[in-house]
């Protein structure tokens, strides 16, 4: 039996994935001892590994589950409490705490401890999920494990343990609170409490080091990590284990351990068919780092300065241009050399963000509404009265050459009150152009009709639409047409349609504007007064409802009941939604955490034990959730600053999907790490989520029991293949061929491409070996 590389100080160790190296197959997995001494040895976990080889050392293992679907190699604690931990984290200061991976796998593995393991690496909790073999966090016998330097030169260690009393799946987010049945430091216990703060503080010298806290505060001066309490001091030094900032609370060298205990034999692969695998494509969902920005806008307008003044409030592609709206008054430049004072609406290259100069309209107040219109033009909406010096009350088109439309006199009036008009939002379906905003009456020429707050009207001419009324008596923050067209979802600040009470968003028919049967009946996330709504989008099976008191709701289309509840706290409401068909984004000024499984967000308070809620998760200022599930997507977590924290007004994924996400956005962390100028809005790339194009002519030889496997290979740079024997991976190779020894004639083969980012072509159909 093959034992694998030791690493005493980790610091040569490198992941490295076999070109001919074997897995064990259904018929031959009983010959196999599965000790992670090779992938073709792979265990179910470092418990198993320790289980049948228990003099094995601390090192890297190859380890695998039908749920990480490829061998890899992790790095195994197997001294520590009778050994078979995985570590999943290892840093100081500066955890992100999405569940994005933070570094490769690799990187996680090696180092582990020293100097040069103190910037964070983590795996994703995808990953982490995969090592449990599908099984919950809660249900791990041995908890979570966090190893702590407990003085500046790492040589004294703490052994903390948290037992989750309620978490699914994994997430980084501690600082949210999940809730713990009791935690332990050093073998001293304490009941209850959570993962944002568990232990004393008690500053006693016996006491001092018995705290472990995770959320973000001045005390420690806004550091990530697992914080020591008041008494526990460091430094800045980069070669000091205890980082501080200020005196006391310091932020130790952690790494964090799990100990699933899974076996092979206990394992359940999926049978393939002789047709093969079918092709895995990833979630869509945006990086987290935005793109290089080389524009953006700045200044505040007529709008004001407040939250409903954002600079930049909404986003309309036509071709390859994205127009950008709101009240803004300059464009700049990224380095800040160049200002054009340009207000309220601005061009830029959807596909690369530069500025279109010779795009000047003019206008004398802030945009709010954008939408491509079927025939090139653009529909303008906010509460202008005037663009490029023609009377246009809250409503412009512009063709398709980028200029004012002097046909179209189609507006919008208040006629009441501050008589300040308003277009907040619109949308087109079925040869009409909806309005929703703030107004009394549609006017074209000397012509006006009676339409509240809700309107629309037939394209290409203007002319208003009397047949549909929805009657509202308040304003539409935001409108959808269902994508059959059948209904209009309209969210604000209503309580009434005609003479039928409704509640801060509603749901008419296209027909003749009537409640949709059944009714729409929203569930609000406080028993307070403020309960209005601001954003909705019907996405696939689901209605997409966010607003007030940081409610973030996905109805079923079909029965208009609650299906997916999420709140987030600490921070402000939902005023955005976008998607791309497979994820859907919300826009908040929110900067914490989201809650998924509760509908209320005044009855209980972070930190609290026990919970209302099922997962939690990070979120700044924009979310991402799944499309089908209506679940929240945990690897997407821009780093980025707002005025006033006012957020994402604006969200728009470009036909190349591309997302642009806009507001009081200042600055953002970009690729590569860096901090940059991101003036009104930000730019964030799709994750690749095609798959590789598949392998062909495979084809197998045997020569005693080694098979060679070949086949013609398929093009695109960093594909890997993934040869299987049975229902697993034997081999991954770089190159058009693999030996796999321990073969015999009747096994069956596959071969099949991987991206490394999620996305896997369809197998090859079967095929067994020929002796040669």
């Amino acid at each position: 039996m093959r034992r694998p590389r030791t690493c005493s100080a980790l610091l040569t160790c490198t992941l490295v994935v076999a070109s001919l190296v074997a897995a064990p197959s259904a018929a031959s997995a009983a010959s196999v001892v599965p000790d992670g001494s090779s992938a073709g040895s792979a265990a179910a976990s470092c418990w198993e590994v320790k289980q049948v080889a228990p003099s094995s050392p601390d090192g890297l293992y190859w380890l695998l589950t039908p749920q990480l679907r490829t061998p890899k190699q992790f790095y195994c604690d197997m001294t520590t409490d009778g050994g078979g931990w995985v570590l999943v984290g290892r840093g100081r200061d500066g955890w992100s705490w999405d569940g994005d991976a933070q570094g490769t796998t690799a990187q996680v593995a090696s180092p582990v401890t020293g100097q040069a393991a103190f910037s964070p690496r983590k795996l994703s909790s995808a990953t982490i999920d995969a090592l449990l073999g599908g099984g919950r966090v809660d249900q791990l016998t041995d908890g979570v494990r966090l190893r702590r330097a407990k003085d500046a030169g790492g040589t004294a260690w703490q052994e903390v343990r948290w037992r989750l009393r309620s978490m699914g799946s994994w997430s980084w987010a501690f600082g949210a609170g999940h809730p713990l049945t009791g935690s332990s430091f050093d073998g001293v216990p304490f009941s209850g409490q959570t993962t944002r703060d568990a232990g004393t503080t008690s500053t006693a010298a016996a006491e001092r080091l018995r705290r472990v806290w995770t959320f973000e505060s001045a005390d420690n001066g806004w550091v990530r990590g697992f914080g020591y309490g008041s008494a526990v001091t460091g430094s800045t030094s980069s070669s000091s284990a205890l980082y501080a900032t200020r005196s006391g609370y310091a932020t130790p060298f952690t790494q964090v351990f799990v100990r699933p205990r899974l076996r092979q034999a206990d394992l359940s692969f999926a049978a393939v068919p002789d047709s093969g695998t079918a092709a895995v494509t990833a979630l869509p969902v945006a990086r987290s780092r935005s793109l290089p920005q080389a524009w953006g806008v700045t200044g505040t307008g007529a709008g004001g300065t407040g939250e409903l003044a954002t600079e930049v409030q909404a986003f309309a592609q036509v071709g390859d241009v994205m127009y950008v709206g709101g009240n803004f008054t300059t464009v700049r430049n990224q380095d800040g050399s160049r200002k054009v004072a340009q207000a309220y609406l601005a061009a830029f290259r959807a596909s690369t963000g530069e500025w279109i100069s010779s795009f000047r309209p003019t206008l004398n107040g802030q945009v709010r509404a954008l939408k491509a219109l079927p025939d090139g033009r653009l529909a303008v909406g906010g509460d202008f009265t005037r663009v490029d010096g023609q009377r246009r009350t809250g409503l412009a088109v512009l063709t398709a050459k980028r200029t004012l439309d002097r046909t179209w006199t189609t507006g919008v009036e208040r006629r009441g009150g501050d008589r300040r008009a308003s277009v907040r939002s619109l949308d087109v379906a079925g040869g009409r152009l909806y309005l929703g905003g703030r107004f009394s009456h549609v006017v074209r020429g000397t012509g006006a009709a009676a339409l509240p707050y809700a309107a629309r009207v037939v394209l290409p001419s203007g002319r208003g639409d009397s047949q549909w009324r929805p009657h509202l008596n308040g304003t539409v923050a935001d409108l959808d047409v269902s994508t059959d067209g059948q209904r209009v979802y309209l969210a604000g600040y209503m309580t009434r349609k005609g003479g039928a009470t409704v509640r801060n968003a509603v749901a008419v028919t296209t027909s003749a504007a009537r409640l949709v049967s059944p009714a729409w009946s929203p569930t609000f996330s406080t028993k307070g007064s403020a309960t209005y709504q601001q954003a909705v989008q019907q996405v696939g099976s689901l209605v997409w409802l966010g607003g007030s008191q940081h409610s973030m709701f996905a109805y079923d289309v079909r029965t208009l009941a609650l299906r997916s509840p999420s709140i987030t706290k600490a921070g402000g409401d939902l005023q955005a939604i976008g998607s791309n068909g497979r994820v859907v984004y919300g826009g908040c000024h929110c900067g914490d955490w989201v809650f998924e499984g509760t509908s209320s967000w005044d009855s209980w308070s972070t930190g609290q034990n026990p919970v209302p809620w099922r997962q939690a998760g990070k979120i700044s200022l924009l979310g991402a959730w799944d499309a089908a599930s209506g679940a929240f997507v945990s690897t997407f977590a821009p780093q980025w600053k707002s005025r006033g924290g006012y957020g994402v007004w604006a969200v728009e994924v470009a036909k190349d999907g591309t997302l642009w996400a806009g507001g009081s956005i200042q600055t953002s962390i970009r690729e590569g790490g860096s901090n940059q100028f991101s003036g009104g809005f930000a730019r964030f790339a799709a994750r690749p989520s095609r798959a590789p194009a598949a392998p062909t002519a495979p084809a197998v030889s045997l020569q005693g029991s080694t098979a060679t496997v070949s086949w013609s290979g398929s093009a695109g740079d960093g594909v890997r293949y993934e040869v299987l024997r049975g229902d697993r991976v034997v081999a991954v190779s770089w190159t058009t061929s693999v030996r796999v020894p321990d073969s015999g004639p009747d096994d069956r083969f596959f071969v099949r491409a991987s991206d490394g980012q999620g996305n896997w072509s369809a197998s090859t159909r079967v095929v067994r070996a020929v002796r040669s």
